[in-house]
């Protein structure tokens, strides 16, 4: 029988599917259309796109094979507002901020949950 899919697996499966979709949802049609969003669409798509891709990962890896690509990926979006220069869009400097943290803590959770500490479950 499988084991069950780690908790943190499915979130993190989750913040990948709402990175891809966020420019669609935080954008409006004409920003999107005009191309003034264009580099924050694509970051957050490529992002999310990798996300997805980690979260499918084998989880029979070294916790530093499966935790160091997450908080990495989490930094790049912290550092993405400046880095990009999209820091003139508060709702995408935000949604970076807030998904890079969300990444890092979902790392973070990981390596708790592999040392055998108490999380949250």
């Amino acid at each position: 029988m499988r084991k069950p899919i780690p908790p943190h697996k499915w979130l993190l499966a989750a913040m990948g599917i709402w990175l891809v979709l966020s420019p669609f949802v935080l954008f409006r049609e004409e920003t999107l259309l005009q191309g003034m969003a264009e580099l924050e669409a694509i970051a957050f798509m490529a992002t999310g796109i990798v996300v997805l891709v980690m979260s499918g990962a084998d989880g029979r890896s070294h916790l530093l094979a499966r935790v160091a690509p997450v908080s990495a990926m989490g930094f790049l979006l912290l550092v993405a507002p400046a880095a990009l220069n999209f820091t003139g869009h508060i709702v995408a400097t935000a949604n970076a901020w807030i998904a890079g943290s969300t990444l890092i803590g979902l790392a973070a959770w990981e390596v708790m949950a592999s040392r055998g500490l108490r999380a949250i479950s």
